[in-house]
């Protein structure tokens, strides 16, 4: 056999063995399983069969000094961040980062986004009105959340998983849990995501799942 011969029978040799692989990692998980893993518990690990674990309900008020809740979230999929308008490092890379997020749903009657404002004694729906519109937030697209501290709280941790044992060490306690993930949330409630806020690269992840869930029947 010469050299040529010998270099080609490897190649298709390799590309085979990687065909087997590729087709065995698939064999792993079944067919019917989702695109787009769940979670249900704190630590993010993801199952690939429907889970129990939903958000719960929750009554706010908007930006537009409107009341929102989960019942605004019906049958639609969601985007959820946790920011507060005086925040100086994470929050402004965060919401920058969720702008083509916002542009990429723009007319989308089936998705909205949601942040919740950890410091809602400060953010009131008049400062987030302004806070909205000084960054090209759509109010249409994306809803800006302020309400009882408690209860943000509440759906921050036992909701969504946002918190991570960090807080920002104010001793006034005017503040709450800060996190820069982004969470994906399903037309049923149910989580389908975990994203770094501040990563570009992890908003682009996010459109792509998104749009798996939109297909999704």
């Amino acid at each position: 056999m010469n050299a040529r011969a010998l270099v080609i029978g490897s190649a298709l040799g390799f590309a085979a063995s990687a065909f087997a692989l590729s087709r065995s990692a698939v064999a792993e998980r079944p067919a019917a399983d989702a695109r787009v893993p769940y979670y249900d518990t704190r630590d993010f690990t993801p199952r690939w069969s429907p889970v129990s674990h939903r958000v719960a309900s929750f009554s706010f008020i908007d930006q537009n000094d409107r009341i929102f809740g989960d019942r605004d979230l019906e049958g639609k999929i969601h985007v959820a961040s946790f920011i507060f308008t005086s925040c100086p490092a994470i929050c402004p890379t965060l919401v920058g980062r969720l702008k083509p997020v916002q542009d990429a749903m723009r007319g989308a009657k089936d998705v909205t986004m949601v942040s919740f404002s950890v410091t809602p004694m400060t953010d009131t729906p008049s400062v987030l009105a302004e806070f909205g519109a000084l960054r090209g937030i759509d109010p249409s697209v994306w809803h800006l959340l302020t309400g009882d501290p408690r209860e943000i709280e509440r759906v921050m941790k036992d909701s969504y998983f946002a918190n991570d044992d960090r807080t920002l060490g104010d001793p006034g306690g005017d503040r709450l849990l800060h996190s820069e993930k982004v969470l994906l949330v399903d037309r049923d409630r149910r989580l389908r995501g975990i994203y770094n806020g501040t990563s570009a690269f992890e908003m682009e992840r996010l459109i792509e799942d998104i749009d798996a869930l939109r297909k999704e029947k």
